[in-house]
Formats: C-alpha cells, sequence, structure tokens
C-alpha cells in the first residue's frame, strides 16, 4: 500500500512537471511557442550556425488593424483571429520553421537555412490564407532580416523589427527586409 501511495505522488509530479513545461514553452492561447522559449531556440540555432555558412531567416508578423478588429467584433473574435493567424502560419511553415507569439497581436518566426525566393513564397502563402477568414479580411505586415553567424539575438530581433516597422510605415500587407545601408 505505502508502495502505490508513493507511486501515485511520483506519477503526479511527472505530470506537474510536464505540465509546467508544456506552460513555459506554449502560449494558452495560440499554441506557439512563447517568446521565451523562443529564444532559447534562437540562441541554439545561433551556436549550431556558426559551423555552417548558411543564412536563416527571423521574421516579424504583425496583424495590420487588430485595434480596429477588437472594437468592431469584439474581443473573443480578436483571439479567433490571433488562434487563426497562428493555425495559418503553423500550416504553411516548413517542418523546421519556428513559430512564437512575441506579444500581443505579433509573432515572430525562425526560418533556419531559407532562401529569398522561398521565404517570399511562404509570406505570400500565409497572407493569401487569411484573407478571408469568416467574410472579414485579415492582413498581416512581416519585417524580415536574413542573417547568418555574426549576429546577436538582439541585434536580430531589432533589425526585424526594424523592418516590420517599415512595412507598417510603406502601406502595410506587405514584407519588408531590413536593409543595413539605411
Amino acid at each position: 500500500m505505502v508502495c502505490f501511495v508513493f507511486l501515485k505522488i511520483i506519477f503526479e509530479q511527472k505530470r506537474e512537471i510536464y505540465w509546467l513545461n508544456q506552460i513555459s514553452q506554449k502560449d494558452e492561447l495560440t499554441q506557439a511557442y512563447t517568446r521565451r522559449y523562443f529564444f532559447e531556440i534562437l540562441e541554439y540555432h545561433l551556436k549550431l550556425s556558426h559551423r555552417y555558412n548558411s543564412f536563416s531567416a527571423i521574421l516579424m508578423l504583425d496583424i495590420d488593424n487588430f485595434k480596429d478588429i477588437n472594437d468592431s467584433f469584439g474581443h473573443i473574435f480578436g483571439d479567433e483571429v490571433l488562434i487563426q493567424v497562428a493555425k495559418e502560419c503553423s500550416e504553411h511553415l516548413r517542418e523546421s520553421d519556428i513559430l512564437a507569439r512575441y506579444g500581443g497581436d505579433e509573432f515572430i518566426l525562425l526560418c533556419p537555412f531559407i532562401g529569398y525566393d522561398d521565404l517570399i513564397m511562404v509570406v505570400k502563402r500565409i497572407q493569401k490564407a487569411l484573407q478571408n477568414y469568416q467574410h472579414v479580411s485579415i492582413t498581416i505586415s512581416v519585417g524580415a532580416y536574413f542573417f547568418s553567424k555574426n549576429c546577436n539575438t538582439s541585434e536580430i530581433i531589432q533589425y526585424a523589427d526594424e523592418a516590420l516597422y517599415c512595412a507598417k510605415k510603406n502601406g502595410k500587407n506587405r514584407i519588408e527586409f531590413f536593409n543595413s545601408s539605411v
């Protein structure tokens, strides 16, 4: 009987540890990875990229006019839009790509070892899939930055974020790439 009680306690602790790992790694609403876990993955990827001479990309995605969506259709519908964006991103990414919710209506993607044309194709597929969600046009602006082994995490995020700002400023529903000569 004592053995059974100990086994039950151990099983419950393991289940609790598994649950804690899940909530620390996955955003509760969208089921995309959390920002914190994404940065762990990115750091690991940067260590790997020191071995290979290949480019990867970071994409910052922002849902255009999300406040208007919430104001017009309510926060429950806004949550549904966030879930749909995460779903469409996940369905149109490569198996090696990593999606995380960055905050609010922003998502971040790590696309390891990808070229320019493939990246454009991925973004276009996501944008097309979101065009008519429940009779509402959902658009996203995307900032992208190609990086190699010579960058650090904060630079990568900053450059992708600057590119996202340009996409918003230049009309939304578009992808812009960080240009270091600007």
